[in-house]
C-alpha cells in the first residue's frame, strides 16, 4: 500500500549502502517523502552517544549526498529535505497529514516515541514501518558507526579478509618498488599531534624511540628491536619506555605479513588502550603498517620511518584502506 505522505530521517553520515536501501524503500512508500537530516547542533548535542563524534561529516556534506542519491533515482519531485534539530522534525506539526513513519529497528524506539507524543497533542498515530537494513558481507548490520571505526567500507566489504587471519602472506617481488613509495606525508616535525586525541601508533624502534625522546604520548608502539634488520636494541627501556607498558607479542618475518599480527593488532584495537601498549615482534615488523591501517578507526595517526627518506605520517582514512587492502590482496598466501 502506497501512503500519501511518510517521513523518515537519520544523520546519513559517510552515505552508504543501508543509507541508499533504506531511502530506496522509503520512496516505494510514499507518494510524498519528507526526509529529515540531523544538524551539526543536533550531532553534538548526541555526542556521548556517538563514537568517533568528530569523524562525523558537516550537515552540508551529509545533506549533499543524500541529494545526489534523490537526484540518482529520479525522484527529487516526490522528496524534501528537511534539517532537523531533535527527535520529533516535522512529525508533530498539526499542518501536515502524515500517514506513516519509515526507521530501522534500531530506532523503532524513537517513532514509538513520536507516537506517543502526538497522542498527548491529539493527532493520529504514524503507521510505523520498518527498513530491515542492509548486512555487510560478515554478516552485520552496515552503519555509519562501523565506517567510522574502520571496519568496513561503503559497500559493506570488511577491510581485513577473514582468511587473513587464518593464513600467512608473502610479498611479491612486483610490488616491492611499490611499497618503497611513501604511504603517507614525510614528516618530522611530530609536535603538531602532541595535543591530538586521536589514536596514534608509532612503528618501528627509531620513530619509537624519537617519540618517547620528545615525550609524545602514543597509545601502541609496534617493535622489534632492530634497525635495517640489525640487532640494535635489547630492552624496552633503550627505547625510551617507562617499564609500565602493557606487552604484546606476535610473531612475524621479513617480506611477510603473518596471521598471527592481523590476530594480535585486530586483538588489541578491539579491546582499547587502558594503558599503554607495547607490540613486540617476534622476527620484523618491516610490513606491519598495512595490517594496522586495515585494523584501526578513521582519523587514527601512524608515524613510521621509510629507509634513507625520514619519518612518514599516514591519517588513516577510506583512502587509505583502500590502498591497503589493494596491496595485501595481491600479497601470496603461504
Amino acid at each position: 500500500m502506497v501512503n500519501n505522505l511518510i517521513v523518515c530521517g537519520g544523520t546519513f553520515d559517510h552515505f552508504h549502502k543501508g543509507h541508499r536501501e533504506f531511502l530506496k524503500y522509503a520512496f516505494s512508500l510514499g507518494e510524498k517523502i519528507i526526509v529529515g537530516i540531523t544538524s551539526d547542533i543536533y550531532v553534538l548535542s548526541s555526542k556521548s552517544k556517538i563514537k568517533n563524534p568528530k569523524l562525523i561529516e558537516a550537515f552540508g556534506k551529509r545533506k549533499q549526498s543524500v541529494l545526489d542519491f534523490i537526484f540518482s533515482e529520479k525522484a527529487s519531485d516526490k522528496v524534501n529535505l528537511l534539517e532537523i534539530n531533535d527527535l520529533f522534525g516535522p512529525t508533530l506539526s498539526k499542518d501536515l497529514l502524515i500517514d506513516a513513519v519509515v526507521v530501522s529497528k534500531n530506532t523503532k524506539l524513537g517513532a514509538e516515541i513520536i507516537n506517543s507524543k502526538r497522542k498527548e497533542l491529539g493527532l493520529s498515530q504514524l503507521k510505523i514501518l520498518i527498513f530491515p537494513g542492509i548486512k555487510s558481507e560478515n554478516g552485520e548490520l552496515i552503519s555509519s558507526h562501523r565506517i567510522r571505526n574502520g571496519e568496513i567500507n561503503r559497500l559493506g566489504k570488511p577491510y581485513i579478509n577473514e582468511q587473513w587471519y587464518k593464513t600467512n602472506l608473502s610479498l611479491p617481488d612486483d610490488l616491492r618498488k611499490e611499497l618503497e613509495k611513501p604511504f603517507g606525508l614525510l614528516n618530522d616535525d611530530v609536535l603538531k599531534d602532541k595535543n591530538q586525541s586521536e589514536l596514534i601508533i608509532s612503528v618501528g624502534d627509531v620513530t619509537t624511540e624519537k617519540l618517547n625522546k620528545l615525550g609524545f604520548s602514543h597509545q601502541l608502539s609496534v617493535v622489534d628491536f632492530k634497525v635495517a634488520r640489525e640487532n640494535i636494541f635489547s630492552s624496552f627501556s633503550d627505547l625510551g619506555f617507562s617499564g609500565n607498558e602493557k606487552i604484546v607479542l606476535a610473531k612475524n618475518h621479513s617480506g611477510r605479513i603473518s596471521h598471527d599480527s592481523f590476530n594480535m593488532i585486530s586483538e588489541i584495537i578491539k579491546f582499547g588502550f587502558d594503558q599503554r601498549t607495547i607490540l613486540k615482534i617476534i622476527g620484523e615488523e618491516d610490513l606491519i603498517v598495512l595490517p594496522i591501517i586495515l585494523a584501526t578507526p578513521l582519523g587514527t595517526i601512524i608515524y613510521y620511518g621509510q629507509p634513507n627518506k625520514g619519518l612518514v605520517r599516514v591519517l588513516v582514512s577510506e583512502e587509505s584502506k583502500e590502498r591497503a587492502y589493494n596491496l595485501i590482496s595481491r600479497f601470496e598466501p603461504i
